[in-house]
């Protein structure tokens, strides 16, 4: 049975042209649904889906590295639960 976790991570909005913030903030989002079993996992990010799926039981250890607006971030499957890294702090998964 696959597992779904989900994250928020927002940032302060930048104007295109100019560089500079407009005070506004954008909130990304993160979803996963995920099989250690299986190998199958699918993540979604802001609405865009991509399949990660490896061979049955190669999740744990894997990571994928990925772009939430300006920000590097890090999907890490590990022992436990996997998890979102953006700029070197843990995201807290939330309940949906």
């Amino acid at each position: 049975m696959a597992k779904k976790l989900f994250w928020e991570y927002s940032e302060p909005e930048t104007d295109i042209e100019t560089g500079e913030l407009t005070g506004n903030t954008l909130t990304h989002t993160i979803s996963l649904s995920y099989s250690y079993f299986s190998g199958k996992a699918v993540v979604t990010i802001d609405g865009s889906e991509f399949n990660i799926s490896e061979r049955p039981f190669a999740l744990k250890g894997t990571e994928q590295m990925f772009r939430l607006g300006d920000s590097a971030a890090l999907l890490r499957f590990e022992s436990g639960e996997p998890t979102v890294t953006v700029d070197n702090e843990i995201l807290k998964p939330i309940k949906k």
